[in-house]
């Protein structure tokens, strides 16, 4: 085994890096000091300077997020750069640019271990036939490009067998977890009778489905006007999300919040957490609010409805119902109680299935392996086939 493996890690953008990577990795660099090395790769970001000063060692390569092919080439071209200048044994690429580029650079790089992870197959509920079959045939001829394959959904899982997308050794189940000290609870209760707040944090695009939710709440505020609702996050859509709520008469129930990197702050200060997208991994969009005892409402999709427990820590609604979706959201209003209860329970389930030490865990034992030549019987524990 390889005394102190190098491992890298891509994604696209410097938030999300500090989103989903950074913690895990800067743990992973203090249990297994001497051991191995994890490293980041992202754009660059003000989250860059974030992670260096707490020790990280991040670097910046332009990784273009257009298909075109010329971008494509020189984001191919920079993380090849990247790769060969700091010796890395392993690569772990993130859904997205990375992933793609990334495994093509595979085809002719045999010596570097790869790790794809997807969060979740791009088949949402609004893809196409043609955009399905366009998309697992890519999917088929990168199957031979990478060591592991890591899932955040048991139905992406059956989906790859079903069409053969990889072999049963490629694939890991990580799921997904979250800092359970750091996403917690407030220590002291929101005052009783201010309007009930619901929460989503997602990306300004397309998947996120951003218009269902405000034609329910379009609904929801002709029966009451006695709420009001944060979004969060980062993308192209952000002014044309904000031109519709003015067309809507929305802007005194719904307002975009400052992008923070503090999110428990974030989720403390709403009763309900949100999600409307067309697909997801498992998001952290849900099991964040809910490990901070916060109950959910989610779109009934893939990714979305592995991650809830219907009518326990929240509700599904159907993807094309704006008036379900609004009848949700006035439950919660109307019973501030059960809010509570269910915001409980929805605790109690992230405790008992989203807890980021596992994933750590896992990580580690993966990375590990990857010295090693690769024997299906040194890595059947690290496979979850059920």
């Amino acid at each position: 085994m390889t005394n102190n493996m190098k491992i890298l890690e891509v994604c696209t953008v410097s938030s999300s890096a500090y989103a989903l990577v950074f913690q895990r990795a800067h743990a992973l660099n203090q249990r297994h000091a001497g051991r191995m090395q994890v490293d980041l790769l992202c754009s660059d970001g003000p989250e860059v300077a974030l992670m260096q000063e707490k020790g990280m060692q991040a670097l910046v390569e332009t990784l273009h997020r257009s298909l075109n092919p010329l971008q494509l080439a020189r984001s191919a071209w920079n993380l090849r750069r990247a790769i060969k200048r700091g010796g890395y044994d392993a690569v772990h690429l993130h859904f997205g640019i990375p992933g793609l580029v990334g495994r093509f650079l595979a085809l002719f790089d045999q010596q570097t271990v790869w790790i794809y992870q997807s969060h979740g197959y791009s088949i949402a509920e609004n893809t196409s036939p043609l955009a399905r079959w366009v998309y697992l045939l890519i999917e088929k001829a990168l199957k031979k490009t990478v060591r592991y394959s890591l899932f955040q959904l048991h139905g992406d899982m059956e989906l790859a067998r079903q069409h053969k997308l990889l072999s049963e050794e490629q694939m890991v189940y990580l799921g997904n977890g979250v800092d359970l000290q750091r996403f917690a609870p407030a220590s002291e209760e929101r005052d009783a009778g201010h309007p009930t707040v619901f929460g989503m944090v997602a990306r300004f695009e397309p998947i996120k489905n951003h218009a269902l939710l405000l034609d329910a709440v379009e609904l929801l505020a002709k029966q009451t006007r006695d709420f009001k609702v944060k979004l969060i996050g980062q993308g192209h859509l952000k002014a044309q999300v904000q031109a519709l709520i003015q067309q809507k008469g929305l802007a005194d129930v719904v307002e975009i919040a400052e992008y923070s990197n503090d999110m428990p702050e974030f989720y403390r200060s709403i009763d309900v957490g949100m999600l409307t997208s067309f697909a997801e991994g498992i998001p952290r969009a849900l099991i964040e609010p809910m490990a901070c005892g916060k109950p959910v409402i989610c779109t009934d999709v893939k990714g979305s409805r592995e991650a809830i427990i219907d009518q326990q820590t929240g509700f599904k609604s159907p993807i094309g119902s704006a008036a379900e979706l609004a009848q949700h959201m006035l439950w919660f209003i109307q019973h501030p109680q059960q809010c509570q209860q269910m915001g409980n329970a929805a605790r109690e389930h992230a405790l008992q299935h989203f807890a980021e030490e596992r994933i750590i865990n896992a990580l580690g034992k993966l990375y590990l392996s990857c010295g090693e030549p690769l024997h299906q019987e040194k890595t059947h524990d690290l496979h979850c086939r059920h």
